[in-house]
């Protein structure tokens, strides 16, 4: 065999061995909606300057976070502990680890640590630059 034969014999297989392991990488759909935790479908979001923030929120045990709301989209995953959301209609939904919630939009609610440990949040913020990502009420 000559050289380019074996220099061409040797990239395919190196291509094949990256392309496997590139590919052996698990996926889970954590979330995929058109709507919030109650059902609020989303509206036509009209960002002209987009802004991406994702904050790590810790939440003490029997701690209770001041009643606010969100004017921008925004995803928690919870990464540990156990939280209860509470709207100001008294609506609840309660999650554990694992979990995801889309949060609500525009509507004022609070969270709370229902559980034995410190509740870990990663919260994906998206909306115009300059929006804050809560208002308390």
């Amino acid at each position: 065999m000559n050289k380019t034969i074996k220099l061409v014999v040797v990239t395919l297989v190196m291509i094949l061995c990256t392309t496997i392991s590139a590919y052996s990488a698990e996926k889970n759909i954590l979330l995929k909606t058109t709507s919030t935790w109650d059902n609020a479908k989303y509206k036509k979001l009209k960002i002209k300057k987009p802004e991406v923030s994702v904050l790590k929120i810790i939440i003490n045990i029997n701690e209770e976070l001041p009643m606010h709301k969100h004017d921008l989209v925004n995803i928690a995953y919870v990464k540990k502990g156990t939280l209860t959301v509470i709207t100001d209609d008294n609506k609840e939904i309660t999650l554990h680890e694992g979990e995801v919630l889309p949060e609500l939009v525009g509507k004022y609610h609070y969270g709370k640590n229902t559980g034995n440990e410190p509740v870990e949040l990663i919260v994906f913020y998206i909306g115009e630059k300059g929006t804050p990502l809560s208002v308390n009420k």
